[in-house]
């Protein structure tokens, strides 16, 4: 299956030459899915050991599903950061961040290394709508000066947040310096260009697996009945899962978000609002999330769907939450409007682990995961490679089934959902938190 249409499929920088898989392989390792964390997996594994046998299965394209269609922007943290409920040390739990950290820094490396083509803009504000998102702000910025001797954040009031963004919907900010924007597509294209260089490395694009079983080596079944045997396997399928694996499947939730791009819009209409390019996000529960890149284009993204249900007219609908936001800019027609689905977990943390010592995965990211795919990749590469034990902090979480396995669970979603939406409009206080917690969905 070809890419959906959307802003990032237009404006891509190069077609990937691959093929599809038409005979039966054995390899070192093999990693189902082609987003970016199947495809970080892959390079660092080469890159540790490059006489490493490496087979990536895709369905559809390399970064077809969120990790390149998401809202571009590149954010440490993890969606959901309320530990209570977890085991975690606090020491744990500053690593677990201090990990978040180093995978925006990475990302921002590897597009410096292999001089990757992504439209990398650094600066991201964080918007209150409201008194108790100030509050929550500010308790924020200082947990992490002083408990996390992060100086790259810093709180802005309504008056210094206009030095970057304004508008008449926010009432304060926290402006973080090294976070940012990025074309998330060319970026995962990019790594990919880069894995394919090693001759070991092979990415079969439109091959779909339906099954796999482990004795000895595993073996993998793909559509075509042709199979991979593999010492390894790593499944990075996320929202896609399906049936490849129940037990995985129920730890996570598919929902849609939604993204318009716009290439048209005037300069002076922009600049009522923006002071230079950047990265916004506000910090309602059913979030909205925008940017304005090196061109000038918007891309504004909000909205979920947990019943998988869309709106009638997706563009009218994010142009609602832009009239809010950005008034006067709702009445310009969008490029493209597209959706995606986002794989959650309950608590928001990603679930990330092991099966047997042969089997790993990394899924359900929340919306989370431009950044910390790559250093997920990066950590799995070591693992398998006997160079790293980081895992055991993540296998550490406790992630809880969603009720009803694609029974009961949409209606029960539904109806948080309503009650979120809710809260949100009567401006109250979303969520509880008790350590560095901004939940957030922004990938599509």
């Amino acid at each position: 299956m070809d890419y959906s249409d959307n802003y990032y499929v237009r404006t891509k920088a190069f077609n990937l030459n691959t093929n599809k898989l038409s005979e039966s392989l054995q390899c070192d390792v093999c990693i189902i899915g082609a987003g970016l964390s199947g495809i970080s997996s892959a390079l660092y594994l080469s890159k540790i050991n490059p006489s490493l046998n490496i087979v990536i299965l895709e369905k559809n394209k390399v970064g077809w599903g969120a990790s390149g269609r998401n809202g571009g922007q590149l954010l440490h943290s993890f969606s959901g950061e309320n530990y209570s409920g977890q085991k975690h040390t606090q020491e744990e739990i500053k690593t677990l961040w201090q990990f978040t950290l180093e995978a925006v820094r990475e990302v921002k490396k590897n597009i410096k290394d292999l001089n990757i083509q992504c439209d990398l803009i650094e600066g991201y504000i964080q918007a209150a709508v409201n008194k108790s998102h100030d509050e929550e702000l500010k308790k924020y910025v200082d947990q992490l000066q002083t408990e996390y001797n992060y100086e790259s954040a810093t709180y802005l009031s309504k008056s210094q947040m206009e030095q970057y963004f304004e508008s008449p919907y926010y009432k304060s900010a926290m402006y973080d310096s090294e976070c940012g924007q990025i074309h998330p597509l060319n970026y995962c294209l990019g790594l990919a260009k880069e894995l394919l260089k090693n001759k070991n490395c092979k990415i079969f694009e439109d091959t779909g697996v339906i099954s796999y079983n482990s004795q000895n080596k595993v073996t993998i079944n793909t559509e075509k009945n042709i199979n991979i045997k593999a010492d390894k396997l790593i499944i990075c399928c996320n929202a896609y899962i399906g049936d490849l694996n129940k037990s995985l499947r129920r730890k996570i939730m598919p929902v849609k978000t939604y993204v318009s791009a716009f290439t048209q819009i005037p300069k002076k209409e922009l600049d009522r609002y923006f002071r230079k390019p950047i990265t916004v996000g506000d910090m309602l529960f059913v979030l909205n999330y925008f940017r304005l890149d090196s061109n000038n284009n918007l891309i504004f993204g909000g909205g979920v769907s947990y019943s998988n249900i869309d709106p009638i007219n997706l563009e009218l609908s994010l142009k609602k939450s832009i009239r809010k936001i950005l008034p006067g800019l709702e009445k310009f027609k969008a490029w493209c409007t597209w959706s995606g689905h986002v794989a959650i977990t309950v608590n928001r943390f990603p679930h990330i682990g092991s099966i047997d010592n042969n089997i790993f995965f990394a899924q359900g990211y929340s919306g989370h995961g431009l950044a910390i795919t790559t250093m997920v990749g990066k950590m799995l590469a070591e693992v398998i490679s006997n160079q790293n034990n980081n895992l055991s902090l993540f296998e550490k979480f406790k992630h809880k089934n969603f009720p009803g396995f694609g029974i009961i669970d949409k209606p029960l979603l539904v109806l948080a959902m309503s009650y979120f939406k809710l809260k949100d409009h009567l401006s109250l206080k979303s969520v509880s938190y008790t350590h560095l917690t901004l939940p957030t969905n922004r990938e599509v």
